[in-house]
C-alpha cells in the first residue's frame, strides 16, 4: 500500500483551507498546496510517475491520531489484506475500505468529499522505492531493492531473468538509471 504514498511530497504549503476540485463526477477537495500544484492530475499526484509508473496519494498532512506507523499486513474476521497499511490505522475508527480506492482514511470526509484522505505513514519511511521500468519491461520488486543495496550483479541477474533476451549493457543503463533516481529523490 504504501507504494502510493512514496517518494514523498517534498512541496512546502498549507493544506487548509482546501481547495475545491472535481473530476469525472467526483467533488470535493484536495489539500491547499496541491490545487495549485503543476503535478495534480485526476485528483492524484504525478510525482515521479516516470520512475514509478503510477499516480501517488495526495499528501494531506497527518491525521492527528497518535500511534506507531510502521506497515501492518491488515486482518479482521473477513479480510485478510495483500497490502501493508499504518499500524495505527488497523484499529482506527476511520479507516475506509472499498473495491475502488482500497484502503483510505474517512477522516474530515465532510471536508475532502470523493477526494478521501490517505492513511497517514507519518515520519515511517520505506527501505525501498519501487521503481518501473518502461513497458514492455517486466519489473519486480527484487530490481527495485537490489538497485536500493546498490547490488548490480543481483540486478542483472534478475533482470535477465524476467527480460529474457534484453543484453547485459541495457541492464546496466537501467541499474544506472535506478540508481540516479534513488540518489536524487
Amino acid at each position: 500500500m504504501h507504494r502510493r504514498y512514496f517518494p514523498s511530497c517534498t512541496v512546502d504549503g498549507p493544506i487548509d483551507p482546501p481547495t475545491p476540485f472535481g473530476h469525472l463526477g467526483a467533488s470535493g477537495a484536495v489539500p491547499n498546496k496541491c490545487g495549485t500544484c503543476d503535478k495534480l492530475f485526476e485528483g492524484e499526484c504525478t510525482r515521479y510517475i516516470e520512475e514509478i509508473g503510477h499516480y501517488l496519494h495526495l499528501d494531506y498532512g497527518s491525521c492527528g491520531i497518535n500511534g506507531p506507523t510502521d506497515p501492518i499486513t491488515y486482518e479482521d474476521d473477513f479480510i485478510t489484506s495483500k497490502v501493508e497499511i499504518p499500524r495505527k490505522c488497523a484499529d482506527c475508527v476511520f479507516l475506509g475500505i472499498d473495491r475502488i480506492h482500497g484502503f483510505h482514511c474517512k477522516k474530515d470526509s465532510d471536508k475532502w468529499g470523493d477526494f478521501h484522505r490517505g492513511l497517514d505513514w507519518g515520519r515511517w519511511k520505506p527501505d525501498c522505492i519501487y521503481l518501473q521500468l518502461p513497458l514492455p519491461k517486466v519489473t519486480t520488486q527484487a530490481l527495485a531493492q537490489f538497485a536500493q543495496r546498490n547490488d548490480m550483479k543481483s540486478f542483472i541477474k534478475e533482470y535477465r531473468r524476467i527480460n529474457p533476451g534484453l543484453s547485459i549493457k541495457e541492464a546496466k543503463a537501467d541499474f544506472a538509471h535506478f540508481r540516479n533516481v534513488l540518489e536524487n529523490r
